[in-house]
């Protein structure tokens, strides 16, 4: 016996399949189950953001890979040649990358820029004052370097008319220590030994940035940030005065193409990094969307305005993320599917139908006029119908359907029964007339 069903079933699955193929190439695929993120140097704060990154990342299901460099120009020109997915950067060291295409995922921290000389002589009270100096700016291809060299050129310092010294933060406050350099720049984590270090040893003092406003107003990835009294140490009264600073803004960057998946789960890493509060920094206030130097990522902005969506803060991210995309594969698909079962049911009952209705015009004509036919035309009628109820026979009809195909056997049968009697009753009268009986009537 045929498969009737299969007749509505097999093209419904045909159309919903290939609707799933056309939407699959319509979902964007899923993320990458890596990604590789450049720092700066091991010993720095954004090595270990980035460990800090990795522990989260690997319950999502995400490696990540962490590759050091001497700072954020030497990050960037990696996220450029696309040899990393992201980068931590420093402010200020974007301005030779304007034109490549990259965007901005957040905002993280305050960078304090230490600004420290020798605590004999004169206070150093503006940039300016170290013109013909020997000034640590920073190793090359750091964003301390970059930063400070355009701190500097603004104040008239300039490698022309004073000596600049491309070292480490360690090297740099050795140099100091020695004799061998009159400032050091550095912008290194506010507990780091380094800075801690510094800050207690009395032949050494920190600049007080008297113009931090003016600073953070000419360059709007600087802020002006205060380093209160006693805030490091209250048993060392570290610092003993209230000092004025300025402070870069660190941010993570990446390519304009990253998947948007990925900027989810790196922010979602940041927020439980960075959201705290801290010496230069208010509960909530990172990660966020100030003093970025590229284009927020859209991705990045709707994360950062909204948090996690309802999936995510339900299931594990690369759950989440195929829950999401089956959502965005399926509902269309079966938005679509609803006019075409409401299309094919109908007409595979209008088609069913058919092949029983469509005969009744044959055996309403003949019905119709049989009572004015001779004999050759009842004959040919007769013959008509039995070829028809033949053919009828062959019909394959469903079961639901045998209820009207048995109701149209019949019929032809009544119809052809009558015809056939008609044939017989005359046959009968003629051949009592043939005999010369009379007929009655």
């Amino acid at each position: 016996m045929k498969c009737h069903l299969c007749k509505v079933v097999v093209p419904i699955v045909l159309i919903f399949a290939g609707l799933l193929y056309l939407g699959s190439r319509l979902v964007p695929p899923l993320a990458p189950d890596h990604i590789t993120i450049a720092v700066g140097q091991k010993n720095g704060i954004y090595y270990q953001s980035a460990l800090a990154y990795k522990k989260i990342l690997a319950k999502q299901r995400l490696r990540v890979d962490i590759v050091t460099t001497e700072g954020s120009v030497q990050a960037l020109k990696l996220l450029e040649e696309k040899k990393v997915d992201v980068a931590f950067v420093q402010g200020g060291s974007a301005d030779t990358f304007k034109n490549r295409p990259f965007t901005s995922l957040a905002s993280l921290y305050n960078e304090p820029v230490w600004v420290f000389y020798p605590a004999a002589g004169k206070p150093l009270e503006y940039l300016y004052e170290l013109k013909g100096k020997r000034i640590v700016v920073g190793s090359e291809g750091s964003g301390t370097k970059a930063l400070a060299v355009k701190l500097l050129a603004a104040n008239g310092v300039t490698p022309s008319n004073s000596t600049f010294l491309s070292l480490r933060s360690e090297a740099g406050a050795q140099a100091l220590f020695d004799g061998e350099a009159d400032a050091v720049f550095s912008i290194i984590g506010t507990f780091a030994p380094l800075t801690q270090a510094l800050l207690l040893d009395p032949q050494v003092r920190l600049m007080d940035f008297k113009r931090a406003k003016a600073y953070s107003v000419r360059y709007p990835y600087l802020n002006a940030i205060t380093l209160n009294e006693g805030v490091l140490d209250l048993a060392h009264n570290l610092p003993p005065t209230t000092i004025r600073l300025i402070a870069a803004t660190a941010s993570l960057v990446s390519r304009a193409d990253i998947h948007p998946d990925l900027v989810r789960m790196i922010l979602f890493a940041a927020n439980r990094v960075h959201s705290g509060a801290g010496v230069f920094r208010s509960a909530g206030e990172f990660p966020g969307t100030k003093r970025l130097e590229f284009p927020i990522n859209p991705s990045a902005e709707v994360y950062l305005r909204d948090g996690e969506s309802w999936l995510e803060r339900i299931f594990p991210f690369w759950i989440a993320s195929i829950i999401k995309r089956l959502m965005m594969l399926l509902i269309p698909v079966i938005a679509l599917m609803i006019p075409v079962v409401k299309l094919v049911v109908p007409m595979f009952s209008w088609r069913n139908r058919s092949k029983i209705y469509r005969w009744y015009e044959t055996l309403n004509t003949i019905e119709e006029e049989m009572d004015g036919y001779d004999e050759t035309r009842r004959r040919q009628a007769v013959e008509k119908l039995e070829t028809a109820l033949e053919r009828i026979r062959t019909v394959d009809v469903p079961l639901s359907y045998r209820r009207e195909y048995y109701d149209l056997i019949q019929h032809f049968e009544l119809i052809l029964g009558k015809l056939k009697a008609a044939g017989a009753e005359r046959g009968s009268v003629k051949g009592k007339a043939g005999s010369g009986e009379i007929i009655p009537g």
